[in-house]
């Protein structure tokens, strides 16, 4: 079956794409909706669906099903693209309007939240997501371990690795 579908969209069958999103749709968008959570990202739900199936139909070609199944990377391939929509949708709802404040003010404040954003390159995708789940968003570490079904002690536990990462990634 996997086979077939990755055969039909190598050839660029739109049959293979039908059947890819039959197979994995709904793995892709509950992936999305957990990442995507929040009042203010459901709207780019559909934008983020439409995103991850251009994405597959553009890199099926490297593919290595001797690497990992299709499903292993269909979904690396989508939580990598909510997680970047996420950091997008960040940045985003971060900009002042620069009539409102002082330039001088403005661009310290600019500089602070990509630095953050920068710094939480140097951890692993779903430390990212903690992090701007509980410093950006506020989430509680019960909500947050339920969204990604893990114990609230595991939430802790990565919020203060994450914070000795960023620490040693702030003295480099």
């Amino acid at each position: 079956m996997e086979k077939d579908i990755i055969t039909l969209l190598i050839e660029r069958n739109f049959l293979g794409l039908e059947k890819f999103i039959d197979v994995f749709g709904t793995d892709i968008i509950k992936c999305i909706r957990s990442i995507l959570n929040h009042p203010k990202e459901r709207i780019y739900h559909k934008e983020t669906e439409n995103e991850v199936f251009y994405r597959i139909w553009q890199k099926i070609a490297t593919y290595d099903a001797q690497k990992s199944s299709l499903k292993t990377w269909t979904m690396t391939i989508t939580r990598n693209i909510c997680l970047d929509k996420k950091r997008q949708i960040i940045r985003e709802q971060q900009m002042i309007p620069t009539e409102q404040l002082p330039e001088t003010l403005l661009e310290e404040d600019y500089f602070e939240k990509e630095q953050f954003l920068d710094l939480l390159q140097s951890l692993n995708n779903e430390d990212q997501l903690i992090f701007l789940r509980y410093y950006y968003y506020q989430d509680s570490p019960k909500d947050i371990a339920k969204d990604l079904t893990m114990d609230t002690a595991q939430i802790y536990n990565r919020l203060s690795r994450g914070r000795q990462k960023l620490k040693q990634a702030i003295k480099r």
